[in-house]
């Protein structure tokens, strides 16, 4: 690890606990499979079970204070914990309901919500997915139309909502919704939606590589109560901006994305005819996960959360988003047309764990990165406004 001989010796001790867990959890057959993981996205039953092995030390929620439930990690813990497991192929936790909605609940959710809604993420008994992106409302979250019309007690929803990961799995949906007609920001509120609820349909969408991850979700005058509000109403841009700074800054991917090249760099070794132009652009690309692993330790996981800005978080996700793009790049450079069509199975001694095939289909996955999630041109405009709002 770039930063260990930096850490405090409780930081240093807790790292060799990890490590000692993931020596004892981790088996070639699990790595292998999660070596040959095509997008970023996290495979449902993967997660699932290795959420099972850490859940005795509470580790799937190892960010979540105590007085929550959660393992009440501190932020270098934390980071140490996520940094190491990528570096050794654990399965991708799913962040939909332990990293995006539950830190949410926390901040804006009554006593009532959190008492039902915390415990059920921690035990998995309810699985959340994201309903903010629409046909007509993609980076520009504030233009969403799904509207949620108060009627008597409660409200309905009509409207749909699209690039919906892992619906098909979720039980539960939180949504970025329209209250009000008027097309300003106050006029969104956030509610939690039971995914059961009559009138909600789910259809999937199939990417071009053949992979089921996304969804479309139609609200067909889906009757919901007004405790299903997270926040008061006309709220809903604040909620939603937080969970937004969650999704771009809050995650550990240095250690997958050294994973991800080291495996890269393996294959590279085990083939013949290598151009020397592949090992000059792997050079350029260390540099760049190197600036990436310093950035994310230091911005994320050194200076308290209170002091972090906006534009932080911006930074974390165009660099984590290039750098996978990079890596994706390098490794075309090792492929034979005819490789896209092999039937090369992973295992654990495959050079470089991917085969080639699945690292074309990797490569056509990852370019969706640099978008969702706000688009990186986006990202780029919001750290300008925070810089100019702070330094001028």
């Amino acid at each position: 690890m770039l930063f260990e001989n930096a850490l405090e010796a409780a930081d240093r001790e807790f790292l060799n606990e990890v490590r000692a867990f993931l020596d004892a959890e981790l088996d070639a057959d699990m790595v292998a499979t999660e070596d040959v993981l095509r997008t970023q996205v996290a495979d449902h039953e993967r997660s699932a079970a290795w959420i099972e092995k850490l859940r005795p030390r509470l580790w799937h929620v190892g960010h979540w204070p105590q007085q929550f439930g959660g393992a009440g990690l501190s932020q270098i813990q934390n980071y140490l914990l996520l940094y190491e497991a990528g570096l050794r192929g654990a399965p991708l936790l799913s962040p939909l309901s332990l990293t995006y909605v539950g830190p949410v609940v926390m901040k804006f959710g009554t006593p009532e919500q959190c008492a039902e809604l915390l415990p059920a993420i921690i035990d998995g008994r309810h699985q959340w997915c994201q309903g903010f992106s629409e046909p007509g409302s993609g980076s520009d979250l504030g233009s969403v139309a799904t509207f949620a019309e108060r009627k008597g007690d409660g409200y309905v929803i009509n409207g749909a909502k699209i690039w919906t990961t892992d619906a098909h799995y979720a039980n539960r949906i939180f949504c970025l919704l329209r209250t009000r007609r008027e097309a300003t920001k106050d006029a969104l509120s956030f509610m939690l939606v039971d995914m059961d609820t009559p009138g909600i349909e789910v259809k999937p969408i199939r990417l071009m590589t053949g992979d089921h991850e996304v969804n479309q979700v139609f609200f067909d005058d889906v009757e919901v109560t007004p405790d299903c509000l997270l926040g008061a109403e006309g709220d809903g841009w604040a909620v939603a901006r937080y969970l937004l700074e969650i999704e771009r800054g809050q995650f550990v991917f240095g250690g997958r994305l050294r994973r991800r090249f080291n495996n890269l760099l393996e294959r590279a070794r085990g083939q013949e005819g290598v151009p020397e132009a592949f090992w000059q652009e792997a050079a350029r690309v260390d540099v760049e996960l190197l600036a990436y692993e310093s950035t994310e330790f230091r911005l994320g996981h050194l200076r308290p959360a209170a002091e972090q800005t906006h534009a932080e978080a911006n930074v974390i996700k165009i660099g984590w988003t290039e750098n996978i793009q990079l890596i994706d790049e390098l490794a075309l450079m090792l492929v034979d047309p005819v490789d896209f069509y092999e039937a090369e199975p992973a295992t654990p001694t495959s050079p470089g764990g991917m085969p080639m095939s699945t690292w074309l289909s990797s490569y056509f996955n990852n370019r969706a990165a640099t978008i969702y999630g706000g688009s990186n041109e986006v990202q780029r405009e919001l750290i300008f406004r925070s810089l100019r709002s702070e330094y001028m």
